[in-house]
């Protein structure tokens, strides 16, 4: 509310359209660190991409872009079961079906890139967890991408 109150009293209306925007993109992030769906409720437990199966799989929400793909991303589910990795959007469309054994590992996930990156057939293919607007993404998003991406490694990514 200071944002939005404080440039109208000094008469500096530049400064309003951003505070409406930090304010909407705070309530949304609120909203979806509340949300029992959201992507907080997806991080993963120690050692459950260990313990994944086919009748017991690992399947999480994420979005995937593609390096090969500029400006295309899709939402989906990730998705580990007996030591295979895979992504297929909603629509149906199966973007990654790999054993864990076979990938690489682009970065380490870290503030500035708070997603898991990795190298497929030559390209960078990036999972984000949380939504590119969620303000909470740059301080939670490496913990859960970081999760996976030393879960991943445990299990033979390079």
């Amino acid at each position: 509310m200071l944002f939005c109150v404080g440039p109208v009293f000094l008469g500096y209306w530049l400064f309003l359209v951003p505070a409406i925007g930090f304010t909407l993109a705070m309530v949304a992030t609120t909203r979806l660190a509340r949300d029992p769906e959201g992507p907080d409720a997806q991080v993963l437990e120690p050692g459950a991409l260990k313990r994944a199966t086919a009748q017991d799989p690992v399947e999480v929400r994420a979005t995937w872009s593609s390096s090969a793909e500029r400006g295309r991303a899709d939402r989906g589910t990730l998705r580990v079961a007996g030591k295979r990795l895979s992504f297929t959007t909603d629509t149906g469309e199966t973007r990654l079906d790999a054993p864990v054994k076979g990938l690489r590992t682009a970065s380490v996930p870290g503030f500035w890139r708070p997603q898991l990156d990795l190298r497929v057939d030559g390209a960078t293919e990036s999972l984000r967890f949380y939504p590119v607007w969620d303000m909470g993404a740059t301080i939670v998003g490496p913990v859960v991408a970081g999760e996976w991406y030393h879960q991943l490694r445990a299990l033979g990514a390079d």
